[in-house]
């Protein structure tokens, strides 16, 4: 998820914050934002599975994917 998107969500679940400059529509985004969950940490998640922001997956992908099939992992990291 990209990290503009990550934060109005975040805000969203938080502090009930829409922002003014959405992609969608306010109800779009509400429906959307309702499919995440802030976790103990303050990590969103979503199925409770943690968010990756976009300027955190590669350093996340080399820390934790080191085994052979990296590049298969890779291409499922992206489409998220």
């Amino acid at each position: 998820m990209n990290d503009s998107s990550y934060d109005q969500v975040k805000d969203f679940l938080m502090h009930g914050i829409i922002p003014e400059n959405i992609a969608s529509t306010k109800s779009n985004f509400i429906a959307t934002a309702r499919k995440y969950r802030i976790n103990a940490r303050g990590f969103l998640t979503r199925q409770n599975k943690c968010v990756v922001r976009a300027s955190e997956q590669e350093l996340i992908f080399t820390t934790f994917h080191k085994h052979s099939g990296r590049q298969a992992c890779w291409e499922r990291i992206k489409q998220r």
